[in-house]
């Protein structure tokens, strides 16, 4: 299943996407007043539904899937290609032995279709394609070999990175922070419907091909990140894990390729869809 959630007639819902059918889910299921709460109550309750139209996805504006995570887990320098293309240039001798995490807020994503809006005195904007996943349900110390388990299903993000922010701080919060920086969308793919062994990304700029990546290229799988928050921290349903950017970033492009108003930005999981972010000036 592909489950969204937008807003129709200026009001929040959410449903299931065939094609460019929408089935209203939030007026079925009176329990589950949005996405995440679906996924808490048990996200089969959609498909007990069955697929009638009740409008099309012309008819909405979607908003990202999750529009109310508890949290957002973004995983950094976790792919082989990644580490191998940024080694020489930040000095790393080897790759991560255990997975690095840094923490993104909710106000700093936007849907497919809008805009991500470049901090006013940034110069060096960036794109990073990747693949999230989103928890199904409550998740502590939780083993390699069962996390998958609590995946409810994946979706496409865009981790848009101010790198002027990111560098001169020495850390990453405030890089990865701007608002409405990050893509997250179209769609939350249900576990059941993703082939893992073939699932691959691509991202394009402007048409151009930036980003491959095959899941083998991660250094800690989907399972090891879920499992290392698992041991510290209860996620939840609805919570984000966004899982490493391959090789081709713009900063580490000779010569740099940054992001620029006017850009389109596409990233595409096979199995999950497309996410499409253009590129704006902040909006004062």
């Amino acid at each position: 299943m592909h489950l969204i959630s937008y807003l129709k007639d200026g009001e929040p819902g959410y449903g299931l996407l065939n094609g460019d059918a929408i089935t209203d889910l939030g007026s079925r299921l009176a329990d589950c007043p949005d996405l995440k709460s679906l996924l808490a109550a048990g996200v089969e309750q959609a498909a007990g539904v069955g697929t009638p139209r009740d409008f099309g996805l012309a008819d909405v504006h979607l908003l990202p899937p999750i529009p109310n995570p508890g949290a957002i887990w973004c995983a950094g320098m976790n792919t082989h290609s990644h580490f191998e293309e940024a080694k020489d240039r930040m000095g790393l001798e080897e790759e991560p032995k255990v997975p690095m995490f840094f923490l993104r807020a909710a106000g700093t994503l936007v849907p497919s279709g809008e805009d991500l809006e470049k901090p006013l005195k940034e110069p060096a904007f960036d794109y990073e394609g990747e693949i999230a996943l989103v928890i199904g349900r409550p998740c502590r110390n939780v083993s390699e070999e069962d996390a998958l388990e609590y995946v409810a299903g994946y979706s496409c993000f865009n981790d848009g990175s101010a790198r002027f922010y990111q560098i001169s701080s020495g850390q990453m919060t405030t890089g990865k922070n701007a608002w409405r920086s990050g893509g997250f969308g179209p769609v939350l793919a249900t576990a059941d419907s993703v082939d893992l062994d073939s699932m691959r990304l691509e991202c394009r700029v402007n048409g151009e091909v930036r980003q491959v990546m095959a899941l083998d290229d991660l250094i800690f799988s989907f399972a090891q990140l879920i499992s290392h928050i698992s041991d510290v921290y209860e996620l939840q349903p609805g919570d984000v894990i966004v899982t490493g950017a391959a090789e081709g970033v713009g900063a580490l492009r000779d010569p740099a390729l940054f992001l620029a108003p006017g850009d389109s930005i596409e990233v595409e999981v096979s199995g999950v869809g497309t996410l499409v972010n253009g590129v704006r000036e902040q909006v004062l």
